[in-house]
């Protein structure tokens, strides 16, 4: 038998009641791969166009009380009690995304409940994935009103330049507009329906036809696809959304998309064939055919010597499983301080990192799972390593966004 519990107001005080100790105590073996992975962030060139570094606000708000509140409807409209202060913070939250697109409430609504941006979609389709250049959102809107059909733009790429003004907004043209809130916006993990309320247009007759968009919208999302919101999400969202009012952050896009252009330039210099010429954007896509490799092999290059970025389509492939392209994105890195002096040296790194791709191929052939044996074999293993040291060497330089030892 063990040592008898002692009692507390009545309650067993056994180590196993204490809900107060830090995770670094209660499980060190979680502890231990999550600094790994904050090391690997530390150590690595982020570059893959979706990702981020949320701030340590956001963090904050992510891991706070919030966690423990079941609130299954709308404010003023749950299933449960004890709800007025997560209220307040969904209502904020929608409050805060109207301001920040600088849309009228009276006009516009908005749902800030999706888990993510999947079921932000799936609830409700323009959107940018790969597409370095602004979208012609008046055309779409033309297309829209030949066929007396909708226009949803999926903004989850832009929507941090949307709320900066640095690339049109789709606002202007479309019915719905659904984003995620952790990439260019640099926020936590959640997604957001924005629909248009009022007057859609006017019939044959005269008479107002009005927009039917928000009970449909909300109840698709719940009770439709989901249950409870994440109330600690939808705190960090807000979060996000007051840092990206501020006068900084449009700073911030400002230098995301100086960045990307000067990335562009460097690139092509370097003989790449960079797709559309350019970006008006944050993001780039190279089209790898002329130097005679693809983007799976350099993918796996690149991650070998701590560069992140991602294979993809380029115009003209037949399959998505053998992609020409790679495509890089510069927020985090941006956010980690980098501006255009810095990328001379990534784009550097790639070149590099690209050529010893092609060389490995000239001797391994063309497919794959033979390329990546001999990537491990003399002398292509060591030049490797010596790559990724530089890589790293020069990366941890550059501090990261968020908490400080998680």
């Amino acid at each position: 038998m063990g040592e008898p519990m002692q009692m507390t107001n009545g309650h067993a005080a056994g180590d196993w009641w204490d809900l107060t100790k830090p995770v670094g105590e209660v499980d060190p073996e979680i502890t231990a791969i999550i600094r790994k992975e904050k090391d690997r962030q530390r150590r690595e060139l982020e570059m893959i166009a979706s990702e981020n570094f949320a701030s340590a606000a956001c963090l904050q708000a992510m891991g706070s009380c919030l966690n423990n509140k079941y609130s299954e409807g709308y404010p003023g409209q749950r299933y449960y009690g004890g709800t007025k202060f997560v209220d307040e913070i969904e209502v904020l939250c929608q409050k805060r995304a109207l301001s920040v697109y600088g849309l009228d409430p009276e006009k516009w609504g908005v749902n800030v409940q999706p888990y993510s941006g999947s079921p932000a979609n799936f609830a409700v389709f323009t959107g940018i994935s790969c597409y370095s250049r602004n979208l012609d959102y008046a055309k779409f809107r033309e297309i829209a009103d030949e066929n007396n059909a909708y226009l949803l733009a999926d903004m989850a790429h832009i929507s941090g330049l949307v709320a900066a003004g640095a690339v049109p907004s789709p606002f202007e043209h479309c019915d719905i507009v659904t984003t995620t809130t952790h990439k260019t916006l640099r926020g936590v993990r959640a997604g957001m329906i924005f629909f248009r309320k009022g007057v859609r247009s006017v019939g044959k007759d005269g008479k107002p036809i009005m927009y039917n968009l928000e009970s449909p919208i909300n109840q698709a999302v719940f009770p439709g696809l989901q249950g409870g919101p994440h109330n600690h999400a939808i705190a960090g969202v807000a979060v996000a959304l007051k840092q990206a009012a501020m006068p900084e952050f449009k700073t911030y896009i400002q230098q995301v998309i100086k960045n990307c252009q000067a990335m562009c330039k460097m690139m092509m210099d370097k003989g790449y064939h960079v797709v559309t010429d350019g970006s008006d954007n944050h993001l780039l896509l190279i089209d790898l055919r002329s130097k005679g490799i693809n983007g799976s092999k350099t993918e796996k290059i690149l991650e070998e010597v701590s560069i992140a970025c991602n294979k993809n389509t380029c115009p003209g492939d037949k399959s998505a499983l053998n992609p020409s392209g790679l495509r890089f994105g510069t927020p985090a890195l941006t956010s980690r301080g980098f501006v255009e002096k810095d990328f001379e040296k990534v784009t550097d790194f790639i070149d590099r990192a690209i050529l010893l791709a092609v060389e490995i191929q000239t001797v391994s052939g063309k497919m794959l799972k033979d390329f990546k044996a001999k990537m491990v074999e003399e002398p292509f293993s060591s030049k490797i390593a010596a790559l990724r040291a530089e890589v790293e060497a020069f990366a941890i330089a550059f501090p990261i966004p968020g908490l400080e030892d998680m």
